[in-house]
């Protein structure tokens, strides 16, 4: 009893749970209908969709009348001259901004308003109409038949509709339909970098039919295609008289040929910000390297951090520039400059290396000490030589001590001290004075004519008591060599290489 009580009551609750899923279904169904028509705005009826009492309403005289009478058997579905001669439609383009080209993604954004005419036979105005032409709401933009034109090297496209839809729509007289409406664009541009930064690109916009061929459809520019005003890029120019127009029809096999037309913008790059951000550092930090060329070849505390501090600045600038570029096959214009600084900076480092091996070579140090011993020898024997003319001269008579001495010796008696200078003298004893000569000095000579030798003695004792200095390190005059070599080969080289670098690229 029990169990069959249950399985009734689950019986009945069952309709009630799928009606309850159902309310959801219709609740989330129409909340997001709801939604939608908020942000597209209510739903335009066209004039061939009205009933008879909906037309009847208008007043006869009125331009919706007009309108009414235009459209309302106009189906939408059909082009004109349908079975006949194919549409023209002229089209022109007004650039409102142009957008830097993207290196990495290569592709650039641009803001136009796109303008498209052709006659469609069907909305001739009539003659009861005053007016040469006709501005419609732009929501009846959907009841019209329009060429079905798209951007065939679109990576990414909007409309913009603030305030309302940015779409302009004119009838003519004679039933041409000018449309104009405001887009954003993404368009890919295939970039030749082999010059880059000195390069100049050439970026593509190209309008293609989707759906017909050009039996019933055909593009053309008209006489005025593309429209600007004056455009500043940050890093390229663009000018009017650059600008390409051509015809670009493709045939698709399968389905035939359709039209196309297409526009060619020429964009010059501005080299300012790579000579400031690029050449004019790596340029700096070559020379740096060059630096450890005059500082002495047994410092390599300082040699060393100063080369690889130049080849590391060198490859972090080349791999940030990396980043910023595609990934190509090919060699760059800008790659061969930093390659160029990159081996002139690792030179610098293999040169000193070089000098490091002739500094430790043993048979060079060895024949760098001969060669001194054998200078310090030549100096001595010099010196030698020097003292003993010296020596001869006194002997003769033909130096000045002996002047002094005799003269001192006639006043022995009279002098008691050691003068140690010739205030002293003068204070002590005038008839000295009298009998020196005017040449005479007392660093050398006693009172009583002795050779004082106080200095040397000084000296000689100071000597004594020093420490007898470290012995200089033997530098191998090769070694000398090459950094003299260095200094005037590197400079000049890396001039040579700037003066074809630059007449090459520029």
């Amino acid at each position: 009893m029990i169990r069959h009580s249950r399985g009734t009551m689950a019986a009945g609750f069952r309709p009630m749970i799928l009606l309850l899923l159902l309310l959801c279904c219709w609740k989330l169904t129409t909340g997001k209908e709801g939604k939608s028509r908020g942000k597209k705005g209510k739903q335009v009826v066209c004039p061939s969709e009205l009933s008879a009492e909906d037309l009847a309403q208008v007043p006869p005289n009125s331009t919706s009348n007009i309108l009414n009478r235009l459209m309302v058997s106009y189906d939408p579905r059909i082009r004109p001259n349908f079975q006949g001669i194919p549409v023209e439609s002229r089209v022109n383009i007004f650039i409102n901004s142009f957008g830097s080209i993207q290196e990495t993604t290569m592709d650039y954004r641009v803001n136009i308003f796109l303008r498209q005419r052709w006659n469609d036979p069907r909305l001739r105005l009539p003659t009861d109409f005053k007016s040469d032409s006709l501005t419609i709401d732009p929501n009846m933009f959907q009841c019209l038949w329009k060429p079905d034109l798209f951007f065939a090297n679109e990576k990414n496209a909007n409309f913009h509709d603030v305030t309302q839809d940015n779409i302009l729509l004119f009838i003519f007289r004679n039933g041409d339909i000018l449309i104009s409406m405001r887009l954003s664009v993404t368009l890919s541009c295939p970039l030749d970098l082999q010059l880059f930064p000195m390069d100049t690109q050439r970026c593509k916009m190209q309008l293609e039919s989707f759906g017909y061929t050009t039996s019933d459809l055909v593009f053309m520019w008209q006489s005025d295609p593309v429209q600007m005003d004056e455009i500043a890029l940050p890093q390229f120019d663009i000018k009017q008289e650059d600008i390409i127009y051509g015809n670009c029809t493709k045939y698709y096999q399968g389905t035939g040929y359709y039209t196309c037309v297409e526009v060619i913008f020429t964009l010059r790059r501005q080299v300012g910000f790579y000579l400031m951000g690029v050449y004019a550092p790596t340029l700096l930090l070559v020379v740096l390297s060059w630096l450890s060329f005059w500082i002495n070849p047994d410092a390599s505390a300082a040699r060393v951090p100063l080369g690889i501090l130049s080849v590391l600045s060198l490859s972090s600038e080349s791999m940030l520039l990396a980043s910023e570029l595609p990934k190509v096959s090919y060699v760059k214009a800008i790659d061969i400059w930093l390659i160029t600084c990159l081996l002139f900076g690792f030179s610098s480092l293999v040169e000193y290396a070089v000098v490091q091996v002739m500094l430790n070579s043993p048979r060079r140090i060895e024949e760098e000490k001969a060669i001194m011993a054998q200078k310090e020898k030549d100096l001595q024997e010099k010196e030698g030589k020097m003292v003993a003319n010296r020596k001869n001269n006194t002997v003769n008579g033909t130096g000045g001590t002996p002047i002094h001495a005799n003269t001192l010796q006639v006043v022995e008696t009279r002098c008691k001290k050691v003068c140690t200078s010739k205030s002293d003298l003068r204070a002590n004893d005038f008839s000295i004075v009298g009998s020196l000569p005017r040449d005479f000095e007392l660093s050398n000579f006693d009172c009583y004519g002795k050779a004082v030798e106080v200095l040397g003695a000084l000296k000689a004792q100071n000597k004594a008591n020093k420490k007898p200095a470290p012995p200089k390190a033997v530098i191998p005059a090769a070694a000398k060599r090459v950094d003299l070599y260095a200094r005037a080969l590197f400079p000049f080289s890396f001039l040579f290489f700037n003066v074809v670098y630059w007449s090459v690229y520029l």
